[in-house]
Parts: structure tokens; sequence; C-alpha cells
């Protein structure tokens, strides 16, 4: 497989082409159909709200006429006027606690409908990303894409040396306890040299690695050190999707090894 830094670049512009695609088409309109449900709900409230208001104000307005004419009429009448205010101010109330149920068991019912609808949804765009890539990522695999993850690797180690021999030294590290370099692909003894190199150059003179072969890895590094692991591999990219939030527009891998670095 012919790989070069134009053709590269070009695959790494269409996937960011492919998320700004399904940012713009995808998400955007599932939200501004959850807004515009949202939204029906509220009115539908409102409304509601409305009805009861309406029918509190009546009820006012009644009470206060036959207040008024309550001097005027016999005493049997104060008293069935009185018992028939009593009845309908209880109706009232257990027609405003029915409507207060009701509302509150169909807007519980809406949300848990709305969440396991967005759950669905979740997973199934989790699964189609983390397919899409791990199979994209399968396809880029070649001794080519690994030595230009090597160098990579190479660059960032040499730039954090000075920030990372102290942060590798880790007191109590059983002496002569060599670091094992894994890579997809076998390594040529040059790229062996190099990487030799640039560890030494973190861990101190005679470091001498354990070299093993990691199909997993897809392309590129993986150094396990005690208590630390260094690695820059196509397999990071698979793992920042099975882990994506889809909340966000551009996941952001969290590393496996509690003392990982990229």
């Amino acid at each position: 497989m012919n790989l070069d830094a134009t053709t590269f670049a070009l695959e790494i512009l269409n996937f960011a082409v492919l998320l700004w695609l399904l940012r713009r088409f995808l998400f955007k309109p599932v939200q501004a159909a959850l807004a515009a449900r949202a939204q029906a709900q509220q009115q539908q409230r409102d409304m509601l709200d409305a009805r009861q208001q309406a029918l509190d104000d009546r009820a006012r307005a009644l009470a206060a006429q036959e207040a008024a004419q309550a001097g005027q009429r016999e005493a049997a009448r104060e008293a069935l006027t009185q018992e028939i205010a009593t009845l309908r101010s209880q109706r009232l109330a257990a027609l405003d606690e029915e409507l207060r149920a009701e509302r509150e068991k169909a807007q519980a019912r809406l949300q848990r409908e709305a969440q396991a609808r967005q759950e669905q949804g979740d997973r199934q765009l989790q699964a189609r990303a983390a397919g899409f890539v791990g199979d994209y990522l399968q396809r880029l695999a070649s001794p080519a894409v690994e030595a230009a993850l090597v160098e990579l690797f190479l660059s960032d180690l040499a730039a954090r040396a000075a920030a990372l021999a102290p942060q590798l030294a880790t007191p109590g590290q059983a002496p002569g306890e060599p670091p094992t370099v894994s890579s997809a692909f076998p390594l040529p003894e040059p790229l062996r040299q190099r990487i030799t190199a640039g560890l030494a150059a973190v861990l101190g003179q005679g470091v001498v690695p354990r070299w093993a072969q990691a199909p997993e890895l897809l392309a590129g590094l993986s150094v396990h050190l005690p208590g630390h692991q260094l690695e820059t591999s196509l397999r990071r990219g698979v793992d920042a999707f099975n882990g994506l939030d889809v909340h966000a527009v551009l996941p952001a891998a969290a590393p496996a090894h509690p003392a990982k670095e990229a």
C-alpha cells in the first residue's frame, strides 16, 4: 500500500468533513425535532393552566355573587347555599388534584419516552461510528503507516524527554528491568536502534528493550514500563470511538491506563 503525505492529509481532511456533515445534517435535525416536541408539550401545559385559571375565576365570581345575595335569602336557603358552596369547593379541589396528577403522569411518560429514544439513538450512533473507524483504520494499517507513527513517537519522546524522565524514574523499580516495545509489524533494525536511543535519552543509558509483535495495535508502537505505558498507534483511534460521547462533536479518548502517556 503506497501512502504519501498528501494522501494521508487528504484522508484526514475527508474524515474531518465526514464529522462535520454528521453534525450538520444529523445532530441538528434531531435536536430541532426534540426542541419542537418540547415546545408543543409546553404549549399544552400552558393551555391546561389557562383552563384551570378560567375555572378558578368563574368559581370565585359565582361565590362572590352568591355571597352578595346571601343576605336576601331565607335561613334555609342560606344553609343550602353554604352546603352547595362547600361541595363545589371540594369538587374543584378534587378536580385540581386530578389534573395535577394527570399532568405529572403525562410529563413523566414523555420524559421516559424521550430518554429511551435518545439512549437508543446514542447507542446506534456509537456502534456505527466505532465500526466505521475500526474498519477504516484497519484498512490504513501498513508497515509504511507504522513507520510514520514511529517517527511521530520518536519526535514526541524527544520533545518531552526532560519532562518524562522524572515521571518514569519510579522509586523501587527493579534495576535492569527492560521496557517492552510492541509493534503491529516487524520493526527494521534501523528503527529498533532509533527507538532504543530515544528510550535511553529518557530512561538512561544501557536500556535493552524487549521486542514484541502485537497485531491488535493495527499500526504503531506501545512501550510498556512499570506503572506507565507510552503508545502511539491506530488502536488509540478505535479506542477513542469506543468511548465516543455523542453529545460532543469531536470526542476525546480517555487513556485506558491510569499512567498512560500518548
